[in-house]
């Protein structure tokens, strides 16, 4: 180690701290490598935080067109971005109901694989031209795959297969805010433990503004479902009264699980995002083998598969949205040029 060991560290950090828009970045990369309060007297500081603030005083900043911008996102930005994805997703569900109330053969697996495709081209183009090919690849055929059976599957009612679909325009908004929220105590807080606890509520408000978002979507799809139908005179009430409480549970655990992914996805934690979907596909095939009916147990299968998956899912995402490192730039690559995706 050379007389000025903190020079030592920034050249093997130095990338990170070049591109760090905060010191708590750099501290979280530097205890990722090891390093702890009990060595970090060997740079001559008392904690990690005050030798990540030095290292973020020393190197400086690489141009602004080299760094991906910190996501400027007031809820204007965020609303037309939201209802785009929300009209994309629910157009295939609804050319499908359409397609079976014209009395076409809209139970045949050509009519359900043609709506899982184009569920997978809406997924794939709405995640993000940040994450590798492959990864986008997984994450639209994942979620693909569970909407797939929503809405081609028989899972749900069509207008609450409908309902679902256009909620994840209200998943996207949601995801987009928590990081906006993110980005703003990761820029207002001084230690992790400070950043940590501005974040602990706001997972939580996320959920519920959600989960309102879509049962107030689901409601107006039932309600309008019915009206279209004239087959009950009671309107709105008439139309929840006819829809059980499971086919309502399996509704909003189907659409947790989705938020819950798309946040880890939205938040850089790909991998995490990729492993659910993939948890949540096979617990939804094993609760489906072992109801043995293709046709009741489809919306049990949901339930449980779905409810199941979002249940170990929450905590651990509350966990690791808590720290820093969920919420530092995505880098791109160095394209000046491409504009700002609106994130």
């Amino acid at each position: 180690m050379t007389a000025d060991p903190v020079h030592d560290l920034k050249e093997r950090h130095l990338q990170c701290c070049e591109g760090a828009v905060h010191p708590l970045e750099i501290a979280a990369e530097l205890e990722a490598a090891g390093i702890g309060p009990g060595t970090a007297g060997r740079y001559r500081h008392a904690d990690v935080f005050s030798l990540a603030e030095e290292l973020y005083a020393r190197v400086p900043r690489r141009p602004a067109a080299l760094r991906t911008p910190p996501p400027e996102s007031p809820w204007r930005r965020r609303a037309p971005y939201a209802c785009l994805v929300a009209v994309l997703f629910a157009l295939p569900s609804l050319g499908l109901w359409a397609f079976r109330q014209s009395g076409g053969p809209g139970r045949g697996p050509g009519v359900g694989l043609a709506a899982a495709a184009a569920l997978a081209l809406v997924a794939a183009a709405t995640s993000g031209r940040e994450h590798p090919a492959a990864e986008r690849l997984g994450y639209a055929l994942g979620v693909a795959a569970l909407l797939a059976l929503v809405v081609a599957g028989g899972g749900l009612d069509a207008a609450m297969a409908a309902a679902l679909a256009s909620g994840l325009g209200a998943a996207e908004w949601c995801a987009r805010w928590f990081r906006h929220i993110g980005w703003g105590h990761l820029d207002a807080a001084h230690s992790r433990a400070e950043f940590r606890e501005r974040m602990r509520p706001v997972l939580p408000v996320a959920v519920g503004l959600y989960l309102s978002a879509l049962s107030a979507i689901t409601f107006a799809a039932l309600a309008l479902a019915s009206a279209l139908r004239r087959a009950v005179g009671g309107g709105v009430a008439a139309a929840v009264a006819g829809t059980d409480g499971t086919a309502w549970a399996t509704q909003e655990c189907t659409g947790l699980l989705l938020l819950l992914v798309l946040l880890l996805w939205r938040c850089g934690r790909t991998r995490d995002a990729l492993a659910a979907l993939l948890c949540c596909l096979s617990a939804v095939g094993t609760a489906a083998a072992l109801t043995r009916s293709p046709g009741p147990g489809v919306p049990a299968a949901l339930l449980w598969g779905c409810g199941s998956t979002a249940a170990l899912l929450l905590p651990y995402a509350w966990a690791v949205l808590l720290r820093p490192e969920s919420h530092r730039a995505v880098r791109q690559p160095v394209l000046p040029a491409l504009p700002d995706d609106g994130s």
